[in-house]
Order: structure tokens, then C-alpha cells, then sequence
């Protein structure tokens, strides 16, 4: 279980951080190259890449704070993010004729975005979610 809550931290902690900047200052998704050009734009990255990530990233600490009640189902639900964004990100770079190199810095941005989430922080965490999802299956 401590493995668990280990997992769920760090992805609380990503999440909260992530969709707190975002929601406060949505126009920074600009660095990996979002053309944020009207106000709509914004509006949709503070709803779905702020508010929506915050309270995902809740959901994460929740499984940590009250691990009987949450644990298993944010294991389950953080595995599921995780693994359907591995799954849209190599369906989208296929599909776009994009890159599965990553490129460190600055001017790797744009390019570098979707392939470094993939390969540093999405099929890692889909991994680790996935592991102590099975290693608490009878523990929670």
C-alpha cells in the first residue's frame, strides 16, 4: 500500500500543479504550441486543462488521504488516464505524421511535447499505476 500512495502523490502532486498553473494562466499551454487565439480557446484550456486536471489531481490525493474508500478506484481511474493518453498520443503522432523523438529544451517545443509526455510521464505512470493497481488488488 505504501508503493500506492507513493504513486498517487506524485500524480496528485503533477496534476495539482499542472492544472493550477493552467487555470490561473491558461494562455501557457502557448510553449507547446497551442495558437490560444481567441477567448474561447482559453476558456477551454482553464476549464479542461485547469479546473478539470485540479480536481483529477484531488481525485489522486483522495486515494491517498482515504485509501480505504479511494485508493483501488484512483488506481483504476489514473491507469485508464494514463494508458488512453499513451494510446491517443502514438494514434496522433501516426496519424499527423509527428515524431517519437524527444528533443531536450526549449527548441525542441513544439515538436518535443506530445513524444516527452508520452515516453517521461505517461507510459511510466500508466506502468506504475497499473503495478500497484495489482500489487493493493486484495488490500483495499
Amino acid at each position: 500500500m505504501k508503493f500506492a500512495k507513493i504513486i498517487l502523490s506524485i500524480t496528485a502532486a503533477t496534476w495539482l500543479l499542472y492544472g493550477g498553473w493552467l487555470f490561473v494562466d491558461p494562455t501557457g499551454l502557448r510553449y507547446a504550441g497551442f495558437e490560444l487565439n481567441h477567448w474561447s480557446a482559453i476558456v477551454e484550456v482553464q476549464a479542461m486543462y485547469g479546473a478539470v486536471e485540479i480536481m483529477l489531481g484531488l481525485f489522486a490525493l483522495l486515494g491517498v488521504l482515504k485509501p480505504q474508500r479511494y485508493m483501488h478506484s484512483a488506481l483504476l481511474l489514473w491507469f485508464m488516464i494514463y494508458s488512453a493518453l499513451v494510446v491517443g498520443r502514438i494514434t496522433g503522432i501516426i496519424m499527423w505524421d509527428g515524431s517519437f523523438t524527444f528533443e531536450l529544451g526549449p527548441e525542441g517545443l513544439p515538436e518535443s511535447y506530445n513524444p516527452g509526455a508520452m515516453w517521461f510521464l505517461e507510459i511510466p505512470s500508466a506502468i506504475l499505476c497499473g503495478i500497484a493497481l495489482w500489487l493493493t488488488k486484495d488490500k483495499v
